[in-house]
């Protein structure tokens, strides 16, 4: 089973994806980029610029920047259920945040500039420091 977002894989009895919240799939919808499952890409140059507690803001940006022609993509730091736990959501916010954004190395300051231009203030929280060196 697939998401139909993600393109993540799930073993047998799990039947939505946790992170994107969508009903999982037999097989991936044919418009889905089957490179963005394939084991052999490498995100190896990709570099984190940032760190968000939203699933759904660290998706819109990233969707904002495929549409600038800026690649990128989510990756989930929130374990492999998300962010579920027993423990209220405000004791997990201070831990920092369950989503990274990856971009190419060689993208690193448009992403930057796109991302401070659509989320303002948020970005400046969520922004890795180190990624302007």
């Amino acid at each position: 089973m697939y998401c139909p977002k993600c393109g993540y894989e799930y073993r047998d009895g799990i039947l939505t994806c946790p992170d994107c919240d969508e009903d999982l799939v037999e097989e991936l919808p044919e418009w889905f980029d089957e490179d963005s499952t394939d084991e052999s890409v490498s995100y190896e140059d990709w570099i984190n610029i940032a760190r968000m507690n939203s699933w759904e803001t660290a998706e819109m940006l990233v969707e904002a920047l495929r549409t600038k022609g800026i690649p990128a993509v989510v990756i989930s730091k929130a374990g492999h259920f998300g962010q579920l736990t027993a423990v209220p959501a405000a004791a997990m916010s201070k831990a920092g945040g369950g989503y990274s954004i990856l971009v190419p190395s060689e993208f690193v300051s448009d992403a930057d500039r796109e991302a401070e231009a659509i989320l303002g203030e948020e970005w400046e929280k969520a922004r890795l420091d180190d990624i302007g060196e």
